[in-house]
């Protein structure tokens, strides 16, 4: 009967520290977002709603669409904590003579927090996701 109990609390011991441990392991933003799943779902969506947007499709004009989704999905999981490397331009570059202006802006932000919502992205990871978005702002905007 004693040594029933000491097995029922080592194993109730474990379970224990293997339920701390579970809960204690960060996750990244980029593994909240769905990974590589996650990210390219929602690029996809961002996209769909970018493409009936006439008030900014006109900025889309000279863009290869697939290189677009490629870039964008590599920044996304670079910003959000992925293991992915960026291949694009800086967003500086990327968006000089385009004109960007804050409606325009305005409207990008909109619809990417659309796609966030389409996806089932959680109000506190889309916070969390556009806050790390927000500082790029700067390097968009017209220049």
């Amino acid at each position: 009967m004693v040594n029933i109990i000491k097995h029922h609390i080592v194993v109730l011991g474990a379970l224990l520290f293997l339920s701390v441990a579970c809960a204690s392991q960060p996750t990244t933003l980029y593994q909240q977002l769905g990974g590589d799943k996650g990210v390219s779902m929602i690029t996809d969506d961002f996209l769909a709603h970018l493409s009936q947007d006439k008030r900014i499709l006109h900025h889309f004009e000279q863009t290869d669409i697939q290189i677009f989704r490629q870039r964008l999905i590599e920044h996304l999981c670079v910003i959000s904590g992925g293991e992915c490397v960026y291949q694009g331009a800086s967003m500086f570059d990327a968006h000089i003579g385009l004109h960007i202006s804050q409606a325009d802006f305005d409207a990008v932000v909109g619809h990417l927090i659309e796609a966030l919502k389409q996806q089932h992205i959680p109000l506190a990871t889309r916070n969390a996701l556009l806050a790390k978005l927000a500082p790029l702002y700067q390097d968009i905007i017209e220049h």
